[in-house]
């Protein structure tokens, strides 16, 4: 399991296509921080199912070997395909305590690959959340580290790299996703701490993890007022990012930004409790105009003069390159419509629907593309044309997907426009509050000083 793996690689390589395909920008930060020749445990947060596992195993070179929870080993026929792709599992007390003592044998596996120099990887939080906040840690990966490390006289060298994990959206196609490899944490330091108090080092180390996790991710501590705090962000964050320059890339930049905005807004709640109540009482009316008018997109915005007469012009370079969306769409759009579909009325819990359309598309999209391009050879009477057609079935589902979001925002001002015409008392109200909530929760967050609710 500790061995690297030709087949493992390819798989790995195909996986990750496919989920290049599903996001629109994968960026990685401080892939550097990422020790050389050393035993490292990974140790990232926990938000999005199975699709974090893949984030973090899909943007470094290594074969890490990954503790899973212990329910998913439950059927036989699925224990040497976890095992092959370097699953072991992990027992909790809600697996029965009678099991707790399985985990000495999934200890003595990680402690192996930590000898000889591989990677271990686990989510410190034991669970995913669905949202952006980072729940208390466990103390597996410290228990780890640390049988490791006195197995060998702490001389192992090693390291825990925490990892920060950010999505744009949680399960929608085409979404972008950062992976922020922080600084290692040397488990050496904690020798001394160890050997005088065990438990002691064990809930300090897993401290550190937490603090170290905890900067490389966007999190929202309010419970209370979560999805306000999320709408603030999207409603702000376009104009709070004008003037900064955190990162070369405008994504990663953003997701600095919002970084810092929630961390504004939220000494501004510790700071001025009521104005920050009047705050939220805006940001909920805001959201109801919104669903009154059926406004669906929060970046929508007010239609200028230019903007109605361009609305033609758009409509006509939606018909000029529908013949460059529909190859896409013929090869792609019916299996990925139904599945969506199915899958979202299907899959109760909407973290785990960003796996379950990836899982479910590695099996039906190629297996569709051979039909098509079996029909195509069978037609053209050419095995060439058919394998060509076939390779680029995917990439020309891709290219039509992003001409679908541009006839979406067109649809989006044409709906717009009428409502316009319809409502215009109404959306125009609604438009003057965007404004001035935006311009008041900038205002907040830069000088803490603006009376909402006014």
């Amino acid at each position: 399991m500790e061995k690297w793996s030709g087949g493992y690689a390819l798989i790995k390589a195909l996986v990750y296509y496919a989920f290049w395909l599903s996001h629109k920008r994968i960026a990685v930060i401080g892939k550097k921080n990422i020790p050389k020749n050393k035993p490292i445990i990974f140790a990232p947060n926990h938000q999005n199912a199975l699709m974090d596992p893949l984030a973090v195993l899909l943007t470094n070179h290594t074969q890490p070997v990954w503790l899973a929870r212990a329910d998913i080993f439950k059927l036989r026929f699925t224990r040497p395909i976890l095992n092959y792709f370097k699953i072991v599992p992990i027992y909790r007390i809600r697996d029965g305590k009678e099991n707790l003592q399985n985990n000495e044998e999934t200890f003595a596996v990680a402690t192996r690959v930590l000898e000889n120099r591989q990677v271990m990887a686990l989510f410190p939080e034991a669970a995913h959340t669905g949202r952006r906040q980072m729940i208390s840690h466990k103390k597996a990966i410290p228990r780890i580290a640390f049988l490791a490390e006195e197995k060998n006289s702490f001389k192992l060298d090693l390291q825990i790299v925490p990892i920060g994990i950010y999505y744009s959206h949680y399960w929608d196609f085409n979404r972008n996703v950062i992976v922020n490899y922080g600084t290692p944490i040397h488990v050496g330091k904690y020798e001394k701490a160890f050997r005088e108090n065990e438990h002691a080092a064990t809930l300090a180390l897993r401290d550190e993890i937490y603090n170290s996790v905890l900067p490389l991710t966007l999190n929202i501590n309010s419970t209370e007022y979560y999805e306000e705090y999320e709408l603030a962000r999207k409603l702000a964050g376009p104009r709070f990012v004008k003037d900064k320059h955190l990162n070369d890339d405008p994504f990663v930049n953003r997701f600095f930004s919002d970084k810092a905005l929630i961390e504004k807004l939220e000494t501004f709640e510790t700071q001025d409790t009521a104005t920050f109540r009047n705050m939220i009482a805006d940001l909920q009316l805001f959201r109801e105009m919104e669903k009154q008018l059926g406004l669906s997109d929060i970046s929508v915005k007010e239609l200028t003069l230019s903007d109605f007469i361009l609305i033609p012009v758009k409509l006509a370079a939606a018909l000029v390159t529908l013949p460059l969306f529909l190859p896409g769409f013929i090869f792609n759009g019916l299996q990925f419509l139904i599945a969506r579909r199915i899958i979202h009325k299907k899959v109760k819990d909407p973290v785990f629907r960003g796996t379950f359309n990836l899982v479910v598309g590695m099996v039906l999209f190629p297996a569709t593309h051979l039909i098509f391009a079996i029909l195509i050879g069978l037609f053209t009477q050419s095995f060439s044309i058919a394998l060509f057609l076939f390779l680029i079935m995917s990439l020309l589902g891709k290219f039509s997907y992003q001409l679908f979001e541009f006839y979406k925002s067109i649809a989006g001002q044409v709906k717009l426009a009428c409502v316009s015409v319809t409502r215009s008392r109404e959306l125009s109200s609604f438009f003057m509050l965007k404004r001035e909530l935006t311009d008041k929760i900038i205002d907040a967050a830069e000088n803490n000083s603006i009376i909402f609710g006014s």
